[in-house]
């Protein structure tokens, strides 16, 4: 049989085995989702409003009003979404299919990614039944196929099996054909994700590291490595250009939170935790730690090999340097093992944090466990080679090799069908989000006249993507909120991105705190339209959003949702109308008469007119200790002022209260952070109110703080006070 027919059958075999695992889904493509919430929900929202409503390729206006956002920073898959986008807007009316495009797409990336892996091993001279077979169960049981649920960015399987299976032509044969099919191949997979432009830097490092220690290619001929100007450097350019040109917002955070909370483990890479097939697994206490970021497991029988290969080469005579016993795949391991060590956080857990802050695009990585996928691809592949050929090589009974065949894809087909039953959790139905998805604005259900209103904002309010304050979204606010905003057109000041301006976060953010002197945000805003209140019936709107609704005309409600109509003039009104400021000042004045004949002992470590300057601790440090009587009945309002709030990471620094006895002895311990207790905002300066309830009536109060991400920088802050009076 020719090798293109042979190859198109196991690639109809791959397609009808996927199909058939998605067979729920397919009738449906179009109006299923993989996700009800959350960063999916979020993803099929922003590609919907971009398609529908936005005027820009480059910029997205649905959330974060009046600001909007630049569409990298959106998880909507710029080089899906922007090419539907494109085709709509010029060839054929398509955008009202972007759902069933973007799900058919990240189920074609399985396909793909599992034909790849087939191509991979043909290449290498095995047998097409086993590498067909063995191609499917490592696809299925891909690490990837869990963000089917949620970051489906992340969940396409295709490109690092064509990034190995490119580099694998290259080392065959380097053409500059290659190289460009591969430099394309880095630029697409970077705009889906800078994980898998990172993945072809690892493999590009150690396969031009390999070429120039081996002395292949020597530098006095330069045109070898202008390969690497094509293959990498070229499409970085392009990535930073794309994301870049018009990204005109310059205080995003450089140091998303999560670098070390999600890294991977050994255990987390080598064991099946978490599988019930194997419970007591889960009960070793070194599995606890576990983030669900750090699992990237390789399966039995990859781990297995793993161990055995190691053991083997301890106690082998020949030289012990060479993992894969093939020059092709050894140069895959080191790359891969590398990016392994890397995602269990090495070197900057062995003492070198400071290296990560210095290098800025690693300090940008969220989740270091990640980069075990490429080691979970590069065992997988050498493992089931070596195998194949031991059997092959050794005088082995064909009975007995058929039963270690049998054994071994038994096992690897156990484990995907295992991995697989997470597709179950995809076939989700939101017909209301779906009617809205394709209205283009000609919702004509809603109880208000879109026409009148500049935004919609959603109560209780939520904000996500600063990586300096989470406000989770509440009532299931997140999801009525995108279905309004596509059944309109109306952008929304809520947020649920990432790396969101720090700046624009805050003026945000200050509508739900408590009015002070101004409303930043309405200087920005460009229309005078009234802003829509979305308003959930339920319990968990605090005195705030309360607040703007009592300043807001009741337009309608539907359901369990009301609608209000907020004047922008009524919302710049407010805090006048309040005075926050003065009530603040006369708490401060009364602040030692707690209780009628309760007398409180204050002692400030700065007072109104000093500011306290300390360098940001990386262990917990004192910042404030104060013996107090009060009435252990009420509630005690710790607040002081700090400076800088919006400067990055200022906000997350962590704070550590104790309350403990006249002599010392610990009562309680709260931990919490800076933004969780932020009450108010005075141009520069933060007003932090933490709220606790006293143990007795004489105690100590002290505040500690830490902050490693910004170790030795400066922190401000003033007016310390202890009260249990309102403001």
């Amino acid at each position: 049989m020719k090798p293109q027919l042979k190859n198109g059958i196991v690639f109809l075999i791959i397609t009808a085995t996927v199909l058939f695992l998605f067979n729920q889904i397919l009738s449906n493509l179009n109006s299923t989702y993989f996700a009800t919430g959350g960063d999916g929900l979020k993803a099929y929202y922003g590609a919907i409003y971009h398609n529908n409503y936005d005027k820009s390729y480059h910029h997205f206006n649905g959330m974060n009003h009046p600001y909007g956002e630049n569409i990298f920073f959106t998880g909507s898959q710029p080089p899906i979404s922007n090419t539907v986008k494109f085709i709509d807007e010029n060839i054929i009316e398509c955008s009202g299919y972007i759902v069933g495009i973007m799900n058919g797409m990240m189920i074609a990336s399985i396909i793909l990614g599992i034909f790849f892996l087939y191509l991979i091993f043909r290449r290498f001279k095995i047998p097409a039944w086993y590498s067909a077979l063995v191609a499917i169960g490592i696809g299925l049981l891909s690490p990837q196929l869990g963000r089917l649920g949620g970051h489906f960015s992340l969940s396409w399987m295709l490109w690092i099996p064509l990034e190995l299976y490119l580099l694998q032509l290259i080392q065959e044969k380097r053409t500059w054909q290659r190289s460009v099919i591969f430099g394309i191949t880095t630029l697409l997979a970077g705009m889906m994700h800078l994980y898998f432009f990172m993945f072809s830097g690892f493999l590009l490092l150690f396969y031009w590291g390999n070429q120039f220690i081996s002395k292949k290619d020597k530098l006095k001929s330069i045109f070898p490595y202008l390969h690497v100007l094509i293959q990498l450097l070229i499409p970085f350019l392009l990535i930073q250009l794309l994301m870049g040109q018009y990204d005109t917002v310059t205080d995003r955070t450089g140091f998303p939170w999560g670098f070390y909370s999600y890294r991977a483990y050994p255990g987390s890479v080598l064991l099946p935790v978490n599988k019930w097939y194997v419970p007591f697994i889960s009960e070793l206490g070194f599995t606890r730690k576990y983030s669900w970021e750090a699992f990237s497991y390789t399966g039995i029988i990859a781990s297995l090999g793993f161990i055995a290969i190691i053991l083997l080469k301890i106690i082998s005579k020949k030289s012990k340097r060479s993992f894969s016993d093939n020059p092709y795949t050894e140069v895959w391991f080191w790359a891969s093992a590398a990016a392994l060590l890397f995602s269990m956080g090495i070197p900057f857990i062995l003492g070198l944090d400071k290296l990560r802050l210095i290098l800025g695009p690693v300090a940008q990585i969220r989740a270091l466990g990640r980069f075990a996928w490429l080691f979970y691809y590069v065992l997988n592949i050498i493992v089931f080679i070596k195998l194949y050929e031991h059997l092959r090589t050794n005088k082995i009974r064909n009975i007995y090799k058929s039963f270690i065949y049998v054994a071994v894809i038994g096992i690897l087909f156990f484990e995907a069908y295992d991995n697989t039953r997470v597709i179950k959790s995809l076939n989700n139905k939101i017909p209301s989000f779906t009617q809205a998805a394709n209205t283009n604005g000609t919702y004509s259900d809603l109880p208000f006249d879109k026409n009148k209103y500049q935004a919609i904002m959603p109560l209780p309010y939520f904000h996500i993507g600063s990586e300096s304050s989470w406000i989770e979204p509440k009532c299931g606010m997140a999801q009525k909120i995108f279905t309004a905003s596509l059944s309109t057109g109306l952008p929304t000041n809520a947020v649920m991105l990432s790396r969101t301006s720090l700046s624009q976060t805050y003026k945000n953010i200050a509508l739900t705190l408590t009015p002070w002197k101004t409303y930043e945000v309405l200087d920005d805003y460009q229309s005078e339209k009234p802003v829509l209140l979305m308003v959930a019936s339920c319990d968990q709107l605090n005195e705030n959003e309360r607040r703007l609704i009592r300043h807001s005309s009741l337009v309608d409600s539907e359901g369990e949702t009301k609608f209000y109509s907020l004047e922008v003039d009524s919302l710049r009104a407010i805090p006048g109308k309040y005075n926050f400021p003065a009530r603040y000042h006369s708490v401060i004045d009364s602040i030692k008469i707690l209780d009628k004949d309760t007398l409180a002992h204050i002692s400030y470590v700065a007072t109104s007119n000093e500011t306290l300057k300390i360098k940001a601790p990386a262990k917990h440090q004192r910042i404030f200790e104060n013996p107090v009587n009060l009435n252990p009945e009420k509630p005690v309002f710790i607040r002081f002022w700090v400076k800088n709030y919006n400067h990055d990471l200022v906000a997350r620094t962590q704070l550590l209260v104790i309350q403990s006895k006249p002599d010392h002895q610990t009562i309680e311990e709260k931990y919490t952070d800076i933004f969780r207790n932020i009450r108010t905002i005075d141009g520069d300066w933060a007003l932090v109110e933490i709220k606790l309830q006293p143990q007795q009536k004489s105690q100590i109060f002290k505040i500690l703080i830490r902050n490693k991400d910004i170790n030795g920088k400066p922190l401000y802050f003033k007016e310390f006070t202890i009260s249990q009076l309102k403001f």
